[in-house]
């Protein structure tokens, strides 16, 4: 059976009815889709007149009635088309500054007109401070890998929508870290002299270094910061180890550089110490990935 593709408008109220019906087992009042939305509950009357017509729900009367939706509907929901990158989850920045908002849903619209290509894109999160005119980037998306940027030229805060006109969009392809990572990786042992890292940082221009045992395997990481904490405290005559961070942000080479995204995202840094059976073998930075993808398009 072919399931034809429902404006996003019906889509969003067919996902609350099923969802909200999932959850009781019970005909759904429209007032509860209403409310879940965030929407006018003569919107959602007029909708279920043309779901019904269309085969997607039931109506149940009486007062413990309501709407149920049919086999079809589940079909819906469930299809992979329903979104382009269906249950996703990507972080959204406006005006290159963090949002707490978060993509649930993509879907690309216009494809075929290269002049005039556009996203729908539902998020969660607060919608108050989203104007019309902000530059947006979304992603990458968790499943599909996908980097889009744009302009917001629509918002419906009831149906949780954003309306983008791309600029850019991006599938970040699958390519190891070690592609893209600096070999010429600067190390020092746990039991050097702390002064022995400041005049490394001085003459190379670096900020940090990661800290090796005697096995040449990484366990800490030394920056500036740490130098100066050490000659605030005046302790400049100790150990690299004295001062050295313990949670250092490793990636494995093997990893792919979507893992690299990830991690400095949820740890907020700029770079990784790539690893190859617990010793540093490479460092990997935003930068390194950001120009690869430029190199994309």
């Amino acid at each position: 059976m072919m399931i034809e593709k429902l404006p996003s408008t019906y889509a969003s109220i067919l996902n609350a009815l099923v969802e909200l019906y999932m959850a009781s087992k019970k005909p759904v009042k429209s007032r509860d889709i209403a409310e879940k939305l965030g929407i006018n509950e003569g919107t959602v009357r007029n909708s279920m007149v043309a779901l019904r017509a269309m085969g997607y729900i039931e109506s149940k009367t009486g007062p413990y009635g309501g709407y149920v939706p049919t086999q079809k509907a589940l079909e819906y929901v469930k299809m992979p088309t329903n979104t382009v990158f269906a249950l996703d989850i990507a972080p959204i920045t406006i005006n290159k500054l963090p949002t707490n908002l978060y993509v649930t849903g993509i879907e690309l619209l216009d494809v075929i007109n290269p002049f005039s290509n556009r996203a729908l894109v539902r998020v969660i999160g607060d919608m108050k401070n989203i104007r019309i005119g902000d530059n947006v980037r979304i992603g990458p998306t968790a499943n599909s890998r996908v980097i889009i940027e744009g302009v917001i030229t629509e918002k419906n805060e009831g149906l949780r929508e954003l309306v983008v006109a791309i600029n850019k969009l991006i599938a970040i392809p699958k390519v190891k870290v070690e592609a893209l990572m600096s070999k010429n990786v600067i190390t020092i042992r746990h039991d050097s002299p702390l002064k022995e890292a400041a005049k490394v940082f001085a003459e190379r221009k670096i900020r940090a270094l990661p800290v090796i045992d005697d096995e040449g395997r990484i366990v800490g990481l030394i920056t500036t910061s740490e130098i100066a904490k050490a000659y605030y405290e005046g302790n400049l005559n100790v150990r690299v180890e004295d001062y050295a961070r313990r949670d250092v942000p490793t990636i494995d080479k093997e990893a792919d550089i979507y893992d690299a995204m990830r991690l400095m995202t949820v740890n907020k840094i700029g770079r990784l110490i790539v690893v190859s059976g617990g010793k540093p073998v490479g460092i990997i930075t935003r930068t390194d990935i950001l120009q690869y993808l430029a190199s994309l398009d």
